[in-house]
């Protein structure tokens, strides 16, 4: 391989981190704005992949408090999808609300809505 072709890709991945880095921070600095928008302690940013035309969709979504996961556990017992659905309703705080009204987009988004309602890990010791 030739020096210059060494040089352009080198040039090539430079300028895709840097735009990669560059969509880090403008995403983290987007999170800050929605947390204090909504009073948030913690949001989660959640993008689907439209499978016919390739474009995304994205949603700003926070954690459910007790009360709703709490509705959330009760409604699963009978119907875990239309549990799931009416959660992400619930938590949703902005973006495109295709992410959950669109039946193709809600499935993709239903790993990520389980993953946010998995209750933390805790253990006890015994003395």
């Amino acid at each position: 391989m030739s020096t210059e072709k060494i040089e352009e890709i080198k040039i090539t991945q430079t300028v895709e981190q840097k735009a990669i880095a560059k969509e880090a921070e403008e995403l983290l600095l987007k999170a800050e704005s929605v947390k204090k928008k909504w009073g948030a302690k913690r949001v989660f940013f959640i993008e689907i992949e439209d499978e016919f035309t390739g474009d995304w969709v994205g949603a700003w979504i926070r954690k459910p408090n007790l009360k709703e996961f709490s509705m959330f556990t009760k409604l699963a017992e009978k119907d875990n999808l239309a549990a799931l659905k009416i959660l992400m309703e619930n938590v949703f705080l902005e973006g495109n609300k295709d992410v959950y009204e669109d039946d193709d987009n809600f499935m993709g988004a239903i790993a990520q809505v389980q993953e946010i309602v998995n209750v933390q890990a805790s253990r006890i010791k015994k003395f």
